[in-house]
């Protein structure tokens, strides 16, 4: 075999390989434990010789490091400073983090940043309160749309089409016995949502956990991502949510403004 050819094929291979590592990277993501390499072939649907390979490619980049008492893998520094350098770059949590830090202290409680990727939200930042009784999350860490605080607040200012989009792939999972998993409850609550200007998560997602988020809208009407303020139930009584609604909403407002935005209630025209 000619090396053109040789390099041709190695070229095509690319693509697959490149796949492979990525979900191997997104498996460790997906946990907090350590994996071995018969753990971690089954969990991407690889054999565990190429999940073999393509692990001591990532280790000796140190994308992945290996505990040599148990054997197994985790994540290693260099994600790290990948992730910083993209937390970093993130404009949309440079400016709201000031803005997340004042609500934290009128409240007292933890105040999450989030955005949307594909059909799920991703936690960008948080800021912890002073409250006794505290929510802690890993930047990172995914959440559905329908069931969030966060996720509704984005789903609720969507262009039309691109929620409907969302609609058709989205199975809407059942995670306490408050989740809505009925598309015409969550119509009707998403309109009730661009008519107030914040969601209300009642325990939907976490039975421990009320949470009151609001949109934070970019130039152009675009939808950027959303806050939340996250508390354990018994720190939010169901009369007090229009009040803490308010501020969440007054933030979102403060954001979107310094995102070159507008107020998120004068996207509700015409809906």
């Amino acid at each position: 075999m000619h090396m053109d050819s040789l390099t041709t094929t190695r070229i095509n291979n690319l693509p697959q390989t490149v796949g492979r590592a990525l979900d191997i990277l997104e498996a460790f993501m997906e946990t907090n434990e350590a994996l071995g390499i018969t753990e971690l072939s089954r969990r991407v649907n690889l054999n565990k010789s190429t999940a073999y390979r393509i692990v001591q490619a990532l280790r000796t980049r140190n994308y992945i490091i290996q505990d040599h008492q148990t054997n197994k893998y985790s994540l290693g520094h260099r994600i790290l400073r990948l992730a910083s350098s993209f937390l970093n770059q993130n404009k949309l949590r440079e400016l709201a983090r000031t803005h997340l830090e004042d609500l934290s202290k009128k409240t007292s409680q933890t105040i999450q940043l989030a955005i949307l990727e594909r059909d799920k939200v991703v936690y960008i930042d948080q800021v912890e309160g002073t409250d006794i009784f505290q929510v802690r999350l890993r930047i990172g860490d995914r959440g559905p749309l329908h069931c969030t605080a966060a996720g509704k607040s984005i789903l609720a200012f969507l262009p039309e089409g691109e929620m409907e989009k969302i609609f058709e792939k989205s199975k809407f999972l059942s995670f306490t016995d408050k989740t809505i998993t009925s598309m015409s409850q969550l119509r009707n609550d998403l309109r009730k949502i661009r008519r107030v200007g914040f969601s209300f998560s009642d325990q939907e997602y976490d039975k421990n956990l009320r949470a009151i988020g609001a949109p934070i809208i970019g130039m152009g009407s675009k939808v950027m991502g959303a806050l939340a303020l996250v508390a354990p139930y018994h720190r939010i009584k169901v009369k007090e949510v229009p009040h803490y609604g308010n501020m969440v909403r007054e933030t979102g407002l403060k954001i979107s403004l310094a995102m070159g935005g507008e107020t998120p209630l004068e996207m509700t025209a015409g809906r």
